[in-house]
């Protein structure tokens, strides 16, 4: 996770705690985006994302100590969304185990670049879908929290409840994948993660 954002988190977190309610509003507002963009992309519909957010919020809210340190605030955040994510699948009788999220999607754009000539946006589009469609949903999900949300590897494994050696070699499999599958790699790799759909 970046510093920058560790940071903010942890201010906010920090004042609530300390009695600054109105911390609380900036740091759910600050958080709620990130947890959506990642609660569709494990596959949840608008109206139960919704809800798990929520109910998690008010869960800290109402018992803040749930959060044992400042620097665990984004794990804690990211492996609550999930974790209710299969618990809601479970009760709806799909009986998911932590590691078998069905699918992951990452959601972009081209549209948003400057490139006005539509067959050059088609093949932009067809190296971003060449890149998404060569990898498995962990491996997309490992690339989200990774490169997108610059986690650290013991973060991502608290979210994905694997080891962080696990987390390692996770990464180093979809990166080598990706690059033995596509190859113009670098290059779908930065256009990846600049039309990346995500807070």
């Amino acid at each position: 996770m970046s510093l920058v954002n560790t940071k903010k988190d942890s201010e906010l977190w920090t004042s609530f705690v300390n009695g600054d309610k109105d911390s609380f509003s900036l740091f759910y507002k600050y958080n709620y985006a990130k947890l959506y963009a990642y609660g569709i992309g494990l596959g949840m519909d608008d109206e139960t994302i919704r809800d798990i957010i929520q109910e998690l919020f008010i869960k800290l809210y109402t018992r803040p100590h749930l959060i044992k340190e400042v620097a665990t605030i984004q794990p804690f955040l990211f492996a609550s969304v999930r974790n209710a994510f299969i618990n809601h699948e479970k009760f709806n009788s799909r009986h998911l185990s932590y590691h078998q999220i069905e699918n992951f999607e990452l959601n972009y754009s081209v549209e948003n670049s400057q490139i006005e000539d539509e067959e050059e946006l088609q093949i932009l589009r067809n190296k971003v879908n060449h890149v998404i469609g060569s990898l498995t949903a962990r491996q997309k999900e490992i690339i989200y929290l990774r490169f997108l949300h610059q986690m650290e590897y013991h973060e991502i494994a608290h979210i994905m409840d694997v080891s962080e050696q696990a987390a390692r070699n996770l990464t180093y499999r979809a990166m080598e994948k990706m690059r033995k599958e596509n190859p113009d790699f670098m290059l779908c790799f930065f256009l990846l993660t600049l039309f990346a759909e995500w807070p």
